[in-house]
């Protein structure tokens, strides 16, 4: 009886490890490329998981644009055709984040909008 019950303490032992040094493990970066153009981003809706890092570059096809997520913390970029910017966060809660243009493109600057949907892995 006493050796099953030290082989169970040891096979739990070695379960609890496994487990801790799985969920240490660095999740893969997801990247994603966004292409603006006046007055949109391609896509306009990500989807994003709880927990999963994402790099995120943005690249122009016409002029100067800008990029910014307040709500997610994600300062404002500029870039330009032929010059992309690059953004890298993990998203840490579930919920729909608005992003926008945030230099001014020209008169339909205004509905250069898009969102990220971040949902529980």
């Amino acid at each position: 009886m006493r050796k099953t019950q030290n082989l169970s303490a040891v096979l739990l032992a070695v379960l609890a490890c496994s487990f801790v040094v799985q969920a240490q493990e660095p999740r893969e970066t997801r990247k994603i490329t966004v292409v603006a153009k006046k007055y949109e981003f391609q896509p306009s809706q990500i989807e994003l998981k709880v927990g999963e890092p994402v790099e995120i570059t943005f690249t122009s096809e016409d002029t100067k644009h800008g990029f910014k997520c307040p709500e997610l913390k994600l300062e404002e970029i500029e870039y330009e055709k032929d010059k992309p910017a690059t953004v890298t966060f993990t998203p840490e809660k579930a919920g729909t984040y608005p992003f926008k243009c945030s230099h001014f493109c020209g008169f339909g600057h205004g509905k250069m909008k898009g969102a990220f949907v971040v949902v529980a892995p």
